[in-house]
């Protein structure tokens, strides 16, 4: 309701020493250019420019279907399975480029990926400094990408703007988008068959050129890969220990399937409410980041109360702590997807479940994401059952990793599954 009170994040890179960490939307400090930004990015999530996706995103989910066919009752690191699927789904949506990481050696998208999230001590350092010492990282002259990775993504942008606009080509994803916003300073929204307008003053002075642009590139590849990733893989984990509502699930996912004649389309996804119970009970237990951070703009004191909070002071809100709170849900450490179904999830106190944050700065890639994911997670279950592997230990959060990720990763095995339709 007090949005505007508590638009910026603390995390806060300069415009000089680190452009692609500033000019992201995720981390963007002007509030002026945030919803400039944002204004101009929405469009490119509709419904209609996802199910335009939709095929790109399922020709990598095959191709994941494919390798597990090749490696039944292997044991295998989960999120390195998942991650590689995520890569190739958010390369293709996000870049426009065809890659398969099962069958390549290593490419320069995982040597980029590895220096984001690699957990070493001064990576772990870094990240404490951009999100909750900002003064320190500018200070120290941090970046949030690395000199090398920033140049990756500034070569593969604008070669694919100069190949496209050569040779005329259109495809549906985000290069394609903003290679739009860059000549017209506008995307057509399909799902309402018209040109978006502005919906907000444009106060900013932030031109749709330059690091603008692939700051975006760098922020959706970033982030998309490891939170899909993270949310299949502990998926598979919990599923691999809950057979019933593994049963449950790949059920639901065999006749879905078998009403579409075999055939995943985009509103086949859609349909499978157990699969989105599912996810976002594996978000509840395992948010991405584990917190959600805002800056007050002005001194701001709560209604009916004594409390102020001082302008410019960071607020943190615990997600990890507030989702498995035991006075908003029963018996918290258990992966229970019934308390998202349609009975159920009117009983959840608003404002407590937010993996994907909330209100206008809400993650505005989160559709893609939980289409990535939801796919992925089809192409596995539609043909495989998950299980655990007896010798490796239960799961253990990595206490020093900033990202929510599993101590030594997740060992799983998929053997071929029971058809039940």
């Amino acid at each position: 309701k007090d949005f505007n009170n508590f638009i910026p994040r603390t995390s806060a890179p300069t415009y000089k020493d680190d452009p692609l960490g500033e000019y992201n939307l995720f981390s963007m400090k002007s509030t002026h250019d945030w919803r400039f930004i944002r204004s101009k990015l929405s469009p490119i999530f509709s419904s209609g420019k996802l199910r335009n996706m939709f095929p790109l995103v399922n020709e990598n989910g095959e191709n994941l279907n494919g390798y597990l066919k090749n490696h039944v009752f292997e044991t295998l690191e989960g999120k390195s399975v998942c991650q590689n699927y995520t890569t190739d789904a958010i390369v293709s949506t996000v870049m426009g480029l065809s890659v398969n990481s099962f069958k390549d050696e290593e490419t320069e998208f995982d040597r980029i990926s590895k220096g984001l999230f690699t957990v070493t001590l001064r990576r772990a350092t870094e990240l404490m400094f951009f999100f909750f010492v900002p003064f320190l990282s500018r200070l120290l002259r941090l970046k949030v990408f690395s000199e090398m990775g920033s140049q990756f993504y500034r070569n593969l942008f604008w070669s694919a703007v100069k190949m496209r606009q050569d040779n005329n080509i259109k495809r549906p994803d985000l290069i394609d988008a903003l290679i739009t916003l860059k000549n017209y300073g506008t995307i057509e929204d399909a799902d309402s068959k018209e040109q978006k307008k502005e919906v907000v003053s444009n106060p900013s002075q932030l031109k749709l050129d330059g690091d603008v642009l692939v700051a975006q590139i760098a922020l959706f590849y970033a982030a998309g890969l490891n939170t899909s990733s993270a949310a299949m893989s502990f998926t598979c984990y919990s599923l691999s220990y809950n057979p019933e509502i593994q049963i449950k699930l790949r059920k639901e996912i065999q006749t879905v399937l078998a009403r579409n004649g075999g055939k995943l389309t985009y509103e086949s996804v859609f349909e499978m409410k157990y699969l989105d119970c599912c996810f976002k009970e594996t978000l509840r237990l395992y948010p991405s980041l584990g917190y959600l951070d805002r800056e007050a703009l002005d001194t701001y004191t709560f209604p009916g109360t004594n409390l102020t909070i001082e302008k410019g002071t960071p607020v943190i809100i615990s997600l990890a702590g507030m989702q498995k709170d035991p006075q908003y849900f029963k018996n918290p450490d258990v992966y229970d997807p019934e308390r998202f179904n349609d009975e159920n999830k009117d009983k959840i106190p608003p404002y407590v479940f937010m993996p994907f944050g909330d209100g206008p700065r809400n993650c505005i890639g989160a559709r893609l994401g939980q289409l990535i994911t939801k796919v992925g997670l089809i192409n596995i279950l539609k043909d495989y059952e998950v299980v655990t592997v007896a010798s490796k230990p239960l799961l253990e959060l990595n206490p020093k990793a900033f990202f929510t990720e599993a101590k030594g990763g997740i060992s799983l095995q998929f053997k071929p599954g029971t058809v039940y339709v």
